[in-house]
């Protein structure tokens, strides 16, 4: 037995706006239509990819219409990655897109770092836990990142927990 499909979204962060509109028109492609996206914010959490990528990084967070078949999360970051590698210039990535889903319980990541909260799915790609759902909010865990603690982010992932339910309560989403 399968669980339910989850909403699925990408997490975008970039310097060029121009680089984020054709990284999404490819997201698109690949996806399927976008539902709705956070608002952008200035992502100035850690100084980690400032070597790869310069100051001035921004965030946002795409959700996509589709669900997502939570088994399909490693296809999904190995999508991402060839889109980010269409928009590197040499060794150095212009945006960084990484999916992840939602479900009425959690928000989870994917990533090729291996970390000891970190399961391993394959294709060099794992998936952690992010965010877990309590009492009406997302309550972030030791390892969550800092902008996924932001009250954007808070917004955003209720929202898509929102339509998640209300899909899966008219049996759009089983």
């Amino acid at each position: 037995m399968s669980p339910a499909p989850a909403k699925f979204f990408v997490a975008a962060m970039f310097r060029e706006e121009e680089v984020l509109k054709r990284a999404i028109a490819e997201l698109e492609k690949a996806f399927g239509r976008l539902d709705f996206e956070s608002e952008v914010f200035e992502f100035n959490f850690t100084r980690y990819y400032e070597e790869e990528f310069g100051n001035g990084l921004k965030k946002l967070f795409i959700a996509f219409k589709e669900p997502l078949e939570r088994d399909k999360l490693v296809d999904a970051k190995l999508k991402c990655i060839k889109i980010e590698d269409r928009f590197s210039v040499g060794q150095r990535r212009r945006v960084n897109l990484d999916p992840g889903y939602v479900t009425l319980g959690s928000v989870v990541l994917s990533t090729t770092k291996e970390r000891a909260h970190r399961v391993y799915l394959g294709q060099g790609v794992f998936a952690e836990v992010a965010l877990i759902y309590v009492n009406g909010r997302f309550q972030s865990l030791p390892w969550s990142y800092a902008d996924y603690r932001t009250e954007i982010a808070q917004r955003f992932f209720l929202s898509l927990r929102e339509r998640l339910r209300e899909e899966l309560r008219q049996g759009r989403n089983t």
